[in-house]
C-alpha cells in the first residue's frame, strides 16, 4: 500500500486554498446569518434599483426589467458553471410551478456560453422565462458580486430585496412571501 506524503509548502497551501474557499463562502451566505443585502447599485430609472438596460432572450427577442411590471418577478442570476446555481435551479423551478402565475420568474444566464447554459436549462427543465447576459454586464450594472444572485421585484416594478447565495424552497417561499405583503 503506498503512503501518500504532503510536505509542509504543500500543506500550507491547502491550508490557504482552505481559507479562501471558507471566507468566499461566508461572503456568499451573507455574515448576517443568510439574511438578505438590502443595497442595489446601478444606474436605474425613477429611483426603482433597476438599470434600463434590455437583455436577449433565450426564446429569441429582448426585454427589460420594465416589462415584467404588474406582477412580483423573481429574478435569479446563475451560470452552468456556478456550483451552487446548479443546485438552486431545481427548487427555482418547483416553486415557479408550484406558484405558477401569481410571481413572474425571470432567469439570467450570466456570463456563460449560450450552449452550456440552454444544456442546464433544458437538464433541470427549466419552464420559466430565461435571459442571457454573456459578458455579465447586467450583472455588474447592480453592483452584484455573488453567484448565484437572487433579486425580489415588488408588482410595481421596485426592488425589494437581495439574496446572494444558494437558495433553497423554504428561504425562495419565504422571500416571495414578503414581495406578496404576506407574513
Amino acid at each position: 500500500m503506498r503512503r501518500l506524503v504532503i510536505t509542509r509548502s504543500q500543506r500550507r497551501g491547502v491550508v490557504g486554498l482552505a481559507a479562501v474557499i471558507l471566507l468566499a463562502a461566508v461572503v456568499v451566505l451573507n455574515v448576517d446569518g443568510g439574511d438578505s443585502l438590502t443595497n442595489a447599485g446601478g444606474g436605474s430609472a425613477g429611483g426603482s434599483g433597476l438599470p434600463d438596460d434590455e437583455f436577449a432572450l433565450f426564446e429569441g427577442g429582448d426585454a427589460s426589467f420594465a416589462e415584467f411590471e404588474g406582477k412580483p418577478l423573481v429574478v435569479n442570476f446563475w451560470a452552468s458553471w456556478c456550483p451552487a446555481c446548479v443546485n438552486e435551479l431545481p427548487e427555482l423551478q418547483q416553486v415557479h410551478e408550484r406558484l405558477g402565475d401569481d410571481v413572474t420568474f425571470l432567469g439570467i444566464a450570466q456570463s456563460d456560453r449560450r450552449s452550456a447554459a440552454d444544456a442546464l436549462a433544458a437538464q433541470v427543465g427549466l419552464t420559466y422565462t430565461l435571459a442571457d447576459d454573456p459578458d455579465g454586464d447586467l450583472f455588474r450594472s447592480l453592483d452584484l458580486i455573488a453567484m448565484p444572485t437572487t433579486l425580489f421585484i415588488s408588482a410595481d416594478g421596485e426592488l425589494q430585496d437581495i439574496f446572494a447565495g444558494q437558495l433553497n424552497e423554504r428561504l425562495l417561499v419565504e422571500r416571495i412571501d414578503r414581495l406578496r405583503g404576506r407574513p
